[in-house]
């Protein structure tokens, strides 16, 4: 099910076959997810079979916190550090 909907959400054309009329079909800002354990594994999907980074940031306290995972390459730390950036403004 969640490869599917990841299938959907990412790619418009796969939306335009399967008939899904939706402005976010094939183009999702944001995936939400019911707990981490979905998450973690859709995360992972993405990164290793679609070829995305990942950026990890946790926001809300005095200064955001940067969170990446012992298997992150430099891209995606580098890309957590930027998150956390953006983040103070």
């Amino acid at each position: 099910m969640v490869l599917w909907l990841l299938i959907i959400v990412y790619l418009k054309k796969s939306a335009g076959i399967k008939g899904i009329k939706n402005i976010v079909a094939g183009d999702a800002d944001v995936l939400l997810v019911p707990n981490v354990e979905t998450g973690n594994a859709l995360v992972k999907m993405m990164i290793y079979f679609m070829g995305a980074c990942a950026a990890g940031v946790v926001v809300g306290g005095k200064v955001p916190v940067v969170i990446t995972s012992r298997s992150d390459d430099a891209t995606a730390r580098l890309a957590s550090i930027a998150a956390a950036v953006v983040a103070l403004d």
